[in-house]
């Protein structure tokens, strides 16, 4: 908490035994004088519309028009990352060919295909409104520090990871 507030990061931590408190790998290196983060990177799916006669639009992946399959609204990845690392670096960890990623992959299909300057990396704002969110807009090219910088964080940073599409969903 201490090192963390020294590189301008306001660090919340939760109380002992909380699922998010336990599952917090964040670690601070004396000798790098630098913080190796866990974070947590949230790629929000499309959503899918369907037409009035319940078929798919074209806006669907072949399948996810159906009414009886169950969709999910968004796919979590976590992984551990220095706070030089730029989240762009981060993001080719978990888009691009990589041995044993292939799962990953398949569950962020529409990310991949996607080109990265259209993917928008949003941060919840904290303190917030649970009814009414807001969020700051990262740059995906500037390392971690300098995006935290000036950041209230609860445990370890929550990326939100957006198609250009959606990001009207993620008010500023």
């Amino acid at each position: 908490v201490r090192q963390a507030g020294l590189k301008g990061v306001n660090l919340l931590r939760m109380p002992c035994g909380m699922m998010r408190r336990t599952s917090n790998t964040t670690k601070f290196n004396k000798k790098k004088g630098a913080i190796s983060w866990k974070i947590e990177l949230i790629f929000h799916l499309p959503k899918c519309d369907t037409n009035e006669e319940g078929g798919e639009s074209k806006s669907c992946p072949p399948g996810q028009g159906d009414a009886h399959v169950t969709i999910p609204k968004h796919v979590m990845v976590e992984s551990e990352l220095s706070e030089q690392c730029t989240s762009y670096n981060e993001l080719g960890k978990h888009l691009d060919v990589h041995p044993g990623n292939s799962s990953t992959r398949s569950g962020l299909r529409a990310f991949v295909n996607t080109p990265r300057d259209s993917l928008s990396l949003f941060m919840k704002r904290i303190p917030c409104s649970s009814a009414a969110p807001t969020y700051f807009k990262l740059d995906p090219n500037s390392s971690l520090a300098e995006a935290l910088e000036g950041k209230t964080i609860i445990e370890f940073p929550t990326i939100d990871v957006v198609l250009e599409s959606d990001k009207e969903r993620f008010p500023l």
